[in-house]
């Protein structure tokens, strides 16, 4: 599912995206579809295709903080003016944890190249996911210590590991890997509340 575009970037890693509204697309993506935790997908022109999480939403509405009297409603500013209406947008925070090459193949290391502005962001199904982290029996998490790091800065990142560990132990409901994601995530739950508590 397409879920919006690049619009800039904080970093080599750290990117935003404006999430696509209903007169931009036939499908427009619902809350759930550019939730914190959501992997993407950022496909790049030479065939690789980066792979992100959603980290953070902001929301940009300029008629906030404007307290003078509204000419038009709501109603007639979509009919009249609907570049306006595009003003009010969702924009979601991405943090790149690595990239599939040409041939599919997973990395978990930063990718040597950045996405142009208004590269399109899609959402990765569960088969996506899945094909970014196998390892055999086992589940690669080579991103992980990036997103730890990242914690003690942004503090939204503590409940994003969480959610995304959380949403991989659906994608491997047994076997080995499910073991490790529950130990996983049982040991950083119980850190982040110990290092929260003053």
């Amino acid at each position: 599912m397409r879920l919006g575009k690049i619009t800039s970037s904080e970093s080599h890693l750290q990117y935003h995206c404006q999430v696509y509204s209903a007169h931009e697309v036939d499908i427009a993506p619902r809350p759930d579809d550019y939730g914190l935790g959501n992997y993407v997908a950022v496909p790049l022109k030479d065939g690789r295709v980066l792979v992100g999480i959603i980290y953070d939403t902001r929301l940009y509405n300029p008629d906030f903080g404007a307290f003078g009297p509204r000419l038009s409603s709501e109603h007639e500013l979509r009919v009249f003016s609907p570049d306006y209406m595009a003003d009010i947008r969702t924009l979601v925070d991405i943090i790149v944890v690595g990239y599939l090459g040409a041939d599919a193949s997973p990395d978990h290391d930063a990718p040597q190249v950045a996405p142009e502005a208004n590269t399109e962001v899609y959402l990765m199904d569960d088969h996506q996911v899945r094909a970014f982290h196998r390892a055999g029996d086992e589940v690669r998490l080579g991103y992980l210590p990036l997103l730890i790091a990242l914690a003690r800065t942004t503090p939204v990142m503590t409940q994003t590991i969480l959610r995304v560990l959380q949403r991989l132990q659906q994608v491997f409901p047994d076997g080995p890997a499910s073991l490790r994601l529950r130990l996983v995530r049982q040991n950083l739950s119980w850190q982040f509340r110990v290092l929260s508590m003053p």
